[in-house]
């Protein structure tokens, strides 16, 4: 039976979630409902349970964490079926965009043919499903020619986020739950794809959307669900939640949300006249170029300088370029010509083959910084790990480091003696920066670190980072599609555009037309009947 408009697709009853050995739950007692033809935001801090809400909505769990209460798909309950019959009971009605899309895709299948085996949950005949994918890649803003035969890693991470969507959408599913969906995308793709998002619902899906994104919630949900330490704080229509004329008695965490958001940047400019750029042991790219086995070109030639103290935002849209640079700057993309230097010490293109100091000349944090730590260990060791072997520094003064450091950043010291796995992307995305940070590098290069985050968290580590670079004078490449963290945080700014630098200046005047605004505009909305 398909549910009628405004009947509701999902409806979660007192959600509870609990992790084996936490004393309080991730989720206590959440009621939601997501009808046919809207829009469901769930907002709230890092870690306060919007991941573990969607996965519940789903009938899904993370490892070790036990869910209870009513999860109705469609009049279905999914939490009353055995785990391993979950997944046909949601096939073709519900699908999934997580935080980490890398996680969804098959790294060995080529895009074209995945999607099209997924296209047959809901469409019958090979030309049907071609064309259902070729759909779902449109919707998406991607084209069916250009990734059709590429494997998800030759893909960038913004065009990971969008193969994933039409995976998501490739099914015919009627409830959508989509985590973090904007995250990796320039502001024009994430515009289109708050329309994107709005056109599905006002063509009968239920879409199920957590964001830190408030200008993206505004703009497309029909209601909103603030979350903090699990439990629901705030629920209402979007405007009497998160409007500027919203009434004063809403919860002190949507308040803070609020203020941060208004307040991002303020303060977090580096002081020019101590963090003057110096010379001598910078790190330096001269002609660096990445090629695909074919000989395609990716990333260049590109030479850049980067001088002690010195703050420049690498700007494109995505899939320009951008990440394969600058990973290869790191080491961990070797490239096909060009050559690396710290001071006059030239690097080796591949990290295995740098020695420590060489290898923490260069840190990069990774846009997906889930993958890059060990999910059998607590974080605070791997943090301390760096300072202790790129550095010299004794156990006890490395975890001192690293916890000072995490703290700056507004990382409490419980949740460093948890495994990665327990932590929200948001958590971990600062870990991954408070590792770089102690290696006190010549230069770090920060890849799309404030996407996971929330306003507050978001402005925490805005305000901090000048500061916690200043000891080292610690030159930064700040990758981001978040503009006013751009505007924040650096003074000049290069533009990518397939694989090679096409502009240099200041922010500003370096910013496509289509990105002068980066939020999507409430007046995008369909008129609504």
């Amino acid at each position: 039976m398909i549910p009628s408009p405004r009947e509701p697709l999902l409806d979660l009853v007192e959600i509870s979630a609990h992790a084996d050995g936490a004393d309080r739950p991730l989720l206590d007692g959440v009621a939601l409902t997501v009808p046919a033809g809207t829009v469901t935001a769930v907002v709230g801090p890092s870690g306060s349970g919007k991941t573990t809400l969607g996965l519940a909505a789903l009938g899904a769990a993370r490892g070790g964490i036990r869910l209870t209460g009513r999860a109705l798909l469609a009049g279905t309950d999914l939490l009353a079926l055995a785990p391993h019959r979950r997944p046909a009971a949601r096939a073709g009605r519900a699908a999934h965009l997580p935080q980490h899309p890398e996680t969804v895709l098959d790294p060995v299948r080529r895009t074209g043919p995945a999607l099209s085996e997924l296209a047959a949950l809901g469409h019958v005949g090979r030309a049907e499903r071609r064309i259902a994918a070729q759909g779902a890649l449109a919707t998406a803003g991607l084209e069916w020619q250009t990734v059709r035969r590429r494997f998800p890693h030759q893909l960038s991470g913004g065009q990971q986020q969008r193969l994933a969507l039409a995976s998501a959408l490739v099914t015919g599913a009627r409830l959508l739950v989509l985590d973090e969906p904007t995250s990796g995308l320039d502001p024009a793709l994430a515009t289109a794809l708050g329309r994107t998002m709005r056109a599905l619902a006002d063509h009968g899906a239920g879409v199920l959307l957590l964001s830190h994104d408030l200008s993206l919630v505004r703009a497309t949900a029909d209601r909103v669900l603030v979350l903090e330490h699990g439990r629901r704080v705030d629920d209402g229509p979007v405007p009497n939640i998160l409007g500027a004329d919203a009434p004063p008695t809403r919860h002190r965490a949507t308040r803070d949300l609020l203020a941060a958001e208004r307040s991002t940047g303020a303060g977090a400019r580096p002081d020019t006249d101590t963090a003057t750029p110096e010379t001598g042991r910078g790190v330096t790219a001269e002609g660096i170029a990445v090629r695909r086995r074919s000989g395609d070109l990716l990333a260049g030639p590109v030479s850049m300088a980067f001088p002690p103290g010195s703050r420049t935002a690498l700007l494109g849209p995505s899939g320009s370029g951008k990440t394969t640079f600058a990973r290869a700057l790191a080491g961990l993309t070797t490239p096909s010509s060009g050559q690396v230097h710290h001071g006059a010490d030239a690097l080796p293109r591949r990290i295995d083959r740098r020695t420590a100091e060489q290898r923490r000349a260069v840190q990069y944090v990774h846009q997906s910084s889930a993958d890059s730590f060990e999910g059998h260990r607590p974080v605070l060791p791997q943090l301390a790990d760096t300072a202790r072997l790129l550095r010299g520094r004794e156990q006890q003064a490395a975890t001192a480091e690293a916890l000072g450091t995490a703290a700056a950043l507004g990382l409490d010291e419980e949740l460093l003696h948890r495994t990665p796995a327990r932590l929200s992307g948001g958590q971990l995305q600062r870990c991954a920066l408070v590792r770089a940070l102690v290696a006190r590098p010549a230069l770090l290069v920060c890849d799309e670190v404030t996407s996971a985050l929330d306003t507050v968290s978001r402005k925490r580590v805005l305000d901090a980072l000048p500061g916690l670079l200043a000891p080292a004078r610690t030159a930064l490449l700040f990758i981001s599609h978040d503009l006013p963290a751009v505007r924040a945080l650096t003074d000049d700014a290069v533009l990518f555009h397939d694989g090679r630098c096409t502009r240099r200046g200041t922010v500003d005047a370096v910013l496509p037309e289509d990105w002068r605004s980066t939020t999507v505009a409430r007046d995008t909305r369909p008129e609504q009947h």
